[in-house]
């Protein structure tokens, strides 16, 4: 994104935005957000997709019996001039990097439901 400061003072985008970040009406999106929805389901975790911000929450039972779920969010989001798919690691999804690493290209979704499983699986502190 470039982002231009012109005579008037007030910052505006320079262009219209990505060519890829289409938002839930392109098939592309659609496709990346139900591949990695059912991946994630493949590996027995639930999936809860939001198609209008294009995320997916991965949801696994919690480190001990009666303990809350754990969650943990994908984004997807132009990167290298391709979707791909951005792990969140902060509590808020609207906070910038470096609170997100890119995960896997969108067009994998299988890595990325592998890598998510991976870090839903591993205790914390």
């Amino acid at each position: 994104m470039t982002v231009e400061t012109p005579p008037s003072g007030i910052p505006v985008l320079a262009a219209g935005g990505h060519r890829l970040d289409c938002g839930a009406d392109d098939p592309l999106w659609l496709r990346a957000l139900c591949g990695l929805s059912a991946e994630l389901h493949s590996r027995g975790l639930q999936a809860r997709m939001d198609a209008a911000v294009g995320a997916v929450e991965a949801v696994g039972a919690g480190p001990a019996e009666g303990s809350a779920p754990r969650v943990q969010r994908a984004l997807l989001r132009p990167h290298r001039g391709r979707l791909w798919w951005w792990m969140c690691w902060g509590a808020q999804p609207v906070v910038p990097p470096p609170h997100r690493t890119p995960l896997t290209p969108a067009a994998r979704p299988a890595d990325a439901a592998r890598r998510i499983a991976g870090v839903l699986a591993a205790p914390r502190d």
